[in-house]
């Protein structure tokens, strides 16, 4: 029996890779007949999107996938930088060689599945092993919810594929400077890779306007 777990993790595939683009409707009905089960699972299983921030849900309303504009893009990223900067900086100072270890596996894969269908598997990968270490599981975890809303967006509009070779450099620079254990110095690229993105996606949305 497909579940409503297994239903939600399609769901979310679909949108991350921007299969199911950003404001697609989502029939309960059209699901439903798409996995071959009654509409209950389907709401559970949108329900369970919605708790991730993936789609907009309303009482008497077919749910989106969300949409977000210039404004909530920048919003978003704005608070990818508070977050994303203090952690880093909380994690460099209690590094071990095991997660430096960590870390230059993440880059490793980073780097192979850049160009792929599944690059943003490979640069979470990195950018969490890069905070892992701070221990701080809630902030984590707000961060991830906040990179999985970003990339739907990036995905919409096809923004940070093009600048590989720029993100790339930007992760060889903060696993360097991990391993000088610069805090300064990674914060500071972090921030510059954080915004770089944003500006990216700004102009991405802007040509599409």
């Amino acid at each position: 029996m497909t579940s409503p777990q297994s239903i939600a993790d399609q769901l979310q595939s679909d949108i991350l890779s921007g299969a199911l683009p950003v404001g697609q409707p989502l029939s309960q009905t059209d699901l439903a007949a798409r996995f071959g089960v009654s509409r209950i699972p389907i709401r559970d299983a949108l329900a369970r999107l919605a708790a991730l921030g993936l789609i907009d849900q309303a009482p008497n309303r077919t749910a989106h996938v969300i949409r977000m504009d210039a404004t909530e893009v920048s919003e978003a990223y704005d608070l990818r930088l508070l977050l994303e900067c203090d952690l880093l900086a909380r994690a460099i100072p209690v590094m071990t060689e095991a997660d430096l270890t960590r870390i230059d596996y993440a880059l490793a894969r980073s780097n192979l599945e850049a160009k792929n269908a599944n690059w943003a598997e490979g640069d979470q990968m990195f950018h969490a092993a890069l905070y892992a270490p701070a221990m701080r599981p809630r902030q984590a975890q707000m961060i991830t919810g906040l990179r999985r809303t970003c990339r739907i967006q990036i995905s919409a509009y096809d923004a940070l594929p093009n600048e590989t070779e720029r993100w790339l450099a930007d992760h060889q620079a903060l696993r360097d400077a991990c391993h000088r254990r610069d805090t300064n110095a990674a914060v500071t690229c972090l921030r510059a890779h954080i915004e770089g993105a944003l500006d990216t996606l700004l102009q991405k949305m802007s040509g599409d306007a």
